[in-house]
């Protein structure tokens, strides 16, 4: 069973909200002065790390702190569960314990400053903290498509055309800043001519309730959450279809000067955690009846939980591309960004991921 590594939000950790729309960090993360905070923090960090880990070396299995993106458990950790339950990470030699941030915007802060290890982020918060000079480095893919898009209620059509004048529930996080100018331009409207409703957490109870016309949300958490709700499908317009690149989302991440003294680590938590990803496909009704007893305070019902993970599972790729990354991707997420004037320059693609942990 996986632990929650601060016992202080253990509580908010497990008090999921059902169907909300997680992630992706605020860019304001990455402003000037708090990146050079963390910049800053980075070595005397890894210097406490080390200390830290040389103690856990003393016992049987070396402790390995495993950074969320949300301040809430979810479905998206069932192979993390997994690798805990069947002994995967065990047999690598780890102890692995999910750490819950308190809000969606830190988990890169986190693993800079030393109160986590590995983080579970997504690609444009990658980009924007190496822009800012935070030396975090994506080790593996989670997912290695977008799925991201428009979602309209069960029966409901979606019409580019007709899309002036709605109200779209949207985020204030990297991923929707990147994505949402594909959108408007397929549209061929303005930010001005369409009402953007911000939420913090949920835009499909708002959407289903009739507050809203659409709502923007990643596939898995849209589906899982109508489904849940209604017994059907929503209606879905993926970003893809209208013109939004085809990169991986989520990542596992850490920081290049903590991988300089614990790459054996990150190496056995990446193929511990593949063997969790094969398991956890090729079973999910147990995977995610071993996820709700590891947090049955999660918020969440099976059902939700059991059909988000089994949506989450196409994005996860083939046994052969699974969690390997390359330059590609890495080349169209930072230019992306540039694409919408959310990033001025671009650099190499080797700066920001490495495969050199992924053994197989």
């Amino acid at each position: 069973m996986t632990a929650i590594q601060d016992k202080g939000q253990q509580a908010a950790g497990e008090q999921g909200v059902t169907g909300r729309r997680r992630r992706f960090g605020k860019r304001a993360l990455l402003g000037t002065a708090l990146a050079s905070t963390m910049v800053a923090a980075v070595a005397g960090a890894t210097g406490a790390q080390a200390g830290a880990n040389g103690s856990h070396r003393a016992a049987a299995l070396t402790s390995l702190r495993l950074v969320y993106d949300w301040p809430g458990i979810d479905f998206e950790a069932v192979p993390i569960v997994v690798g805990q339950k069947m002994g995967f990470y065990k047999k690598a030699g780890l102890d692995v314990s999910i750490v819950i941030p308190p809000d969606n915007a830190t988990t890169v802060k986190m693993i800079a400053t030393g109160r986590g290890d590995i983080g579970f982020d997504t690609t444009t918060d990658v980009v924007f903290a190496r822009n800012a000079g935070i030396p975090v480095l994506s080790i593996a893919n989670y997912s290695t498509s977008n799925d991201w898009g428009l979602v309209a209620a069960p029966g409901k059509r979606i019409n580019l055309k007709d899309l002036k004048g709605k109200s779209i529930g949207i985020f204030t996080d990297s991923w929707t800043t990147a994505m949402l100018p594909y959108l408007l331009k397929a549209a061929g409207v303005t930010a001005s001519q369409v009402h953007e409703v911000v939420f913090g957490s949920d835009d499909i109870a708002p959407m289903l309730a009739g507050k809203i016309d659409l709502s923007t949300n990643t596939l898995n958490y849209a589906v899982a959450e109508v489904e849940n709700g209604t017994g059907k499908l929503p209606t879905t317009l993926l970003g893809t279809k209208f013109g939004a690149p085809n990169i991986p989302i989520w990542v596992f991440t850490a920081m290049a000067p903590w991988l300089n003294q614990h790459g054996s680590e990150a190496a056995a938590f990446l193929t511990a955690t593949r063997q969790a990803f094969a398991w956890s496909i090729a079973h999910p009704a147990q995977a995610t009846k071993d996820f709700i007893a590891a947090y049955p305070k999660n918020g969440s019902t099976w059902k939700y939980n059991l059909v988000g993970w089994e949506q989450t599972i196409p994005a996860l790729g083939t046994p052969s591309t699974m969690m390997r990354q390359t330059a590609s991707e890495w080349s169209k997420v930072p230019n992306a960004l540039k694409a919408v004037k959310l990033v001025k320059s671009v650099a190499p693609a080797s700066t920001y991921f490495t495969n050199k942990y992924l053994n197989g």
